[in-house]
């Protein structure tokens, strides 16, 4: 039973009380089966997205990082011409 508390006098009350249910019914395990399917490609689509903005922002970075030592180096290269 869902609404079933812990310190109920059922010979149970000692079982933690998940709040889920497994239904004898075929449909509504269908339903379950759909709701996880669901969920679990819109997780996998979602840390994809996010993978490959990460890669966008790894390569900006490196870019970032090339620029900065090239323009360390020449303005080294400036300081010693005078």
């Amino acid at each position: 039973m869902l609404g079933r508390r812990r310190g109920s006098s059922s010979s149970k009350s000692h079982e933690p009380n998940t709040g889920t249910a497994v239904a004898a019914d075929t449909s509504q395990g269908v339903t379950v089966s759909q709701f996880i399917r669901e969920l679990d490609e819109s997780v996998t689509n979602r840390l994809h997205r996010m993978n490959q903005r990460l890669r966008l922002l790894e390569q900006q970075m490196e870019r970032l990082e090339a620029n900065v030592a090239k323009a360390s180096s020449d303005s080294e290269t400036l300081e010693g011409c005078s």
